[in-house]
C-alpha cells in the first residue's frame, strides 16, 4: 500500500491461523498484539489434534513464539485499549483467542469481527461457520460485537464479498482497500438489508 513495514510499530493480530498471521517478519520493528489464550491454544494440546491444527502453518506460529523470545509480543486477557480510540476485545469461538477490534472513527464505533463472523449472514441467521473452537463462545461473541458497534453498517465480518460492494474503494500503492470510516453506499445497503 505504499507504506514502509519497517516504520510500522504495532501489528494486530486477531488469531493465529494461516490466513491472519502470515508475513509476521515483514514487520522489523513491531509489536504484535495477541490474546494470550490464542497463544496458548496455538501451541498447546489442541494443536494434537487434526481437525484443531487445520486452519494453523505451522511457520507463523513458530515466528510468533520467536516474537514472544526476542520481547516483542504484548499479551492481552480480554479486553484492552491499545490506543486512544482502538480497544481489543477477546470473544473466542472460531478460535480459542480470537480478538476482535473495535476501532473510533467519525461515524462511529467500527467492529473489525475478524473471523468472529465470517460473512453478515452467520450473525444475521444466527449460522456459526463450520470451522470453530467453541460454539457457545462464538454465538456470545456475536452479541459483544453488536454491543460495541453503532448499528449493523458499522459491523465488518472477516471474510464477506459484500463488503467490496457495499463500501467505497481507494486504492493505494495499487492495492485494494475499503474506506470503512464512511457509510456504505445508500442504495447498496438497502438491497443488501432487504436480501
Amino acid at each position: 500500500m505504499g507504506g514502509d513495514p519497517s516504520s510500522i510499530t504495532d501489528v494486530i493480530i486477531t488469531h493465529l491461523h494461516f490466513d491472519h498471521a502470515g508475513n509476521l517478519d515483514n514487520f522489523p520493528h513491531a509489536r504484535f498484539h495477541i490474546q494470550e489464550r490464542e497463544m496458548a491454544y496455538a501451541t498447546g494440546r489442541c494443536m494434537c489434534h487434526a481437525f484443531f491444527r487445520q486452519p494453523f502453518d505451522v511457520d507463523p506460529v513458530v515466528d510468533m513464539v520467536r516474537h514472544v523470545y526476542a520481547g516483542r509480543a504484548v499479551f492481552h486477557c480480554g479486553h484492552s485499549s491499545v490506543a486512544p480510540g482502538l480497544d481489543l476485545h477477546w470473544v473466542g469461538g472460531h478460535s480459542d483467542g480470537l480478538q476482535i477490534v473495535r476501532v473510533q472513527t467519525a461515524r462511529g464505533s467500527i467492529v473489525l469481527a475478524s473471523d468472529a463472523a465470517h460473512f453478515y449472514d452467520n450473525m444475521r441467521k444466527k449460522n456459526p461457520f463450520p470451522l470453530v473452537y467453541n460454539v457457545g463462545d462464538m454465538i456470545q461473541g456475536w452479541q459483544t460485537i453488536a454491543a460495541l458497534a453503532e448499528d449493523e453498517t458499522c459491523i465488518v465480518p472477516g471474510h464477506d464479498p459484500a463488503v467490496a460492494d457495499l463500501f467505497s474503494k481507494m486504492r493505494p500503492g495499487g492495492v485494494e482497500a475499503f474506506l470503512l470510516h464512511e457509510r456504505p453506499k445508500e442504495e447498496a445497503w438497502k438491497r443488501f438489508a432487504a436480501a
